[in-house]
Parts: C-alpha cells; structure tokens; sequence
C-alpha cells in the first residue's frame, strides 16, 4: 500500500504520480507538476530515494553515473516549469537509437518499497511520497494531501475494486450488475438501432453494430463523496446507511450516469462539453478551473434549439443572446434557457460541480476519474434527428444553399 504521506511546504511543485513496478509495457514513471502561479527554475533540483542505503539522486538539467549533478545538453529544456506544467520521467537509456532513448531518465530503481524526497536548490525538502507492497502496475496517485494506490491498465472492475478509496462505489457496482456488465473486459453491452447510443457512436465513427465494448470513462465518487451523499439523502438530520443506501430504487440510475461513452482524457475534453453518460444518453459537463483544475456539472445540459442544426451551430453562430434563445423557461422549460451548456451560461459556483481528486487513471477498457461529489442524473432531452449530423454534414447543407434555421419565425 502507499503510504498517505504529502509534506506541506510552501513550494508548489509536488509529485502528483509514481509508478514503481511496471507492467505491460509500462515502465516506471515519476511525475511531478507546478502547481503555483509562478514558473519554477529547476536548476539545482533534485529528487532523492532515501529508502535504500546509498543516496540515489536525481538532476535536473542532467547527472552522471555517480548521482552527481552535470550538466547534459539534451536535459536544458527540463530545468523551466511553467504553472501547470508537467514533467513526465522514466528510466534513463543511454541507446539514442532505441525507441526507449530516455538521456534525462533516473538511473535508480523505484522498487517493491520506497521513499522519494523532492528538493529545492537549497536542498530542503519540499514534498515526499512513500510506497510499500507495489504490485505491477500499482501507481500512486496524489489525492489532496495524500497519495492513494490504484492499479493500472487492468479493467476498471479491477482497478474500482482495488482503489481503497472507491469501496461504497465498488459495492454499489456490484450490487446493481453494473461493475460486471459495463467494466468487466471483454463484455458487450447491446443497443437499439436508431437510439440515441448508436446516434452518438455513429457521430463518434464507431457506426454499423449493435454492441459496445467500450472504451468507457468512469466518473468514480470516493468514499468520503458517497458518505456525504448519504449524509443529503437521510431523514430529518439521520444518515443513511449502506444497505439503505443499497436498496434506493434510483440508485442503478445515479451509477449509471457515472459512466460514459468513450475515454475522455482530462486534456483532451474541452471546456464545458458534454459527455453522454449510460443514464439514457443524459449530458455530464466538464468544466476545466483556472488553476488547471478538472470538474463535473450535473445540472448543465443543452435543451436542444429548436431548429435543425442544434446547440453548437447556434452558438458558433453567435445566437446565444438573441431572446429566443434566452427564454427563461418559456418554451425552453429550462431557467436559463436553451443551449445553457454550449452557451457558457453555467457556472461551478459553490458547490454545484463535482472535482476530479485524481484523473487520467488508465485502464485496458477505457478511463478512471475519482470525483469529490456523487451527481444525480441530470435531465434529458432528445436532439431532432437532423441535429445528430456532423459538423461537416451540416456544413455541407448550408454549403448547398440552405438556410440556418433559428427557431424564429
């Protein structure tokens, strides 16, 4: 297991991974990230294995077989962290002709057991991470103030069920079919022709089946989420329990809309897009913070505008602020009106979003994100068939003379 250890300190570089035994393919992997305001010059910076007898150390800008620091001139471009920055390290290898050429990697081994200290230029420490009993594959992730064990690429019912912070997740899964029909490798769930699942994956380029095996993204509340979740959800002051929480009939529906289509990268996913969940097709928001911060909205959803092109084209179109648009609920039946999502009118204000502790875990099947809130299934709405189009689709029909509708008459 990992050790919950996170040193406080003013500095804002911190480890944010380890993974000390590769597996697969995967080798082993420190990362670290400036997550301050301000750029960060790594010169003079080290990350130092006080675990083993001998001090192994780690340079920024370039070391030699000794551990001592020297300047490589292929390690310059690793010495400027900008905010928000990250730095990827592996192993060093020498071979400039092998496709593992990795000339600014650590020369040490992370190992079964281990502690790693980052340090400044004056050579104080500013953040550790510590790991016991690593298996293959188990990486550990920075959780807040504490680094957290998962194991990677395996299925996500292995890696949920292996996450000592997903354990309420985990049994609700499993009490509902959901862990072993949708996140068990290798099975197949089956959709209608003409839904909206095989509408999207037709959108998606994954057209002509009737099956889907994933690729999946897994929104996972942690146990503190669900503890509080069931803290909202009790009677007159009371908290519910687990087997209350068990056998609330809604509950296979608020797992589901946890679940995704696709592997949704926390880079790749572009602000305030929305992801179709398992819930019937109905909308998650993503929201990315300005500190580089990864949310979850449950109440920001597209009503579809009324016409033939839909949310994005209206807003491309600069429409959002016409009164159609804005209509307070009139025709809409949604306060802020159609296209919310894609117009920018939701905010994640207080407490309304849920955020990503840790994202990007990788599975064989598709992606983890352990979130801080447990979402209830946002509603949803049925696009018109012609707004299931591409881009390119409705693009060519303007091309061909049309004109945009508005929804105005």
């Amino acid at each position: 297991m990992a050790s919950v250890l996170a040193m406080q300190a003013s500095a804002k570089v911190e480890f944010m991974k380890v993974l000390p035994e590769g597996a697969d393919g995967h080798r082993e992997t420190i990362i670290i990230k400036n997550n301050g305001d301000d750029p960060v010059d790594m010169k003079g910076w080290s990350i130092v294995d006080t675990s083993k007898p001998a001090a192994n150390s780690y340079y920024f800008g370039g070391d030699d077989a000794a551990f001592k620091p020297k300047a490589v001139k292929w390690c310059a471009n690793w010495t400027e962290l900008a905010p928000e920055q990250e730095f990827t390290l592996k192993p060093f290898k020498r071979d400039r002709f092998s496709e593992l050429f990795e000339p600014c990697g650590f020369r040490f081994n992370l190992g079964f057991d281990g502690t790693l200290e980052l340090r400044n230029a004056q050579k104080q420490a500013v953040d550790r991470v510590s790991w016991t009993s690593a298996k293959p594959g188990m990486a550990v992730y920075r959780m807040g103030t504490q680094f957290v064990p998962f194991q990677e690429n395996q299925d996500l019912k292995t890696s949920i069920k292996s996450a000592p912070v997903l354990g309420i997740f985990a049994k609700a899964l499993h009490s509902t079919g959901i862990l072993d029909k949708y996140l068990k490798q290798g099975n197949a769930i089956k959709f209608e022709e003409d839904s909206w699942m095989d509408k999207q994956l037709n959108r998606m380029g994954q057209g002509g089946k009737t099956y889907y095996k994933g690729p999946w993204t897994v929104f996972a509340p942690s146990d503190e989420a669900f503890r509080e979740f069931m803290k909202e959800m009790g009677w007159y002051g009371m908290t519910l329990t687990e087997e209350e929480l068990l056998a609330m009939p809604e509950l296979e529906d608020i797992l589901l809309y946890h679940i995704v289509l696709g592997q949704q990268w926390s880079s790749s996913v572009k602000n305030a897009t929305g992801l179709m969940s398992m819930k019937d097709g109905a909308e998650v928001a993503v929201f990315h913070g300005e500190g580089g911060e990864f949310y979850v909205h449950d109440d920001c959803v597209d009503r579809p505008s009324p016409d033939n092109f839909g949310c994005e084209m209206q807003a491309e179109w600069k429409k959002c602020n016409e009164d159609w648009v804005q209509d307070e609920g009139l025709f809409s039946g949604r306060p802020l009106g159609y296209c919310e999502r894609s117009c920018g009118r939701c905010t994640c204000e207080g407490d309304q979003c849920g955020r990503a502790d840790v994202y990007d875990i990788p599975s064989s099947n598709g992606v983890l994100h352990v979130v801080d809130k447990v979402m209830y299934p946002a509603p949803h709405y049925e696009k018109p068939a012609l707004q299931w189009r591409t881009k390119e689709e409705m693009q060519a029909e303007l091309d061909g003379g049309a004109t945009p509708s508005t929804g105005q008459q």
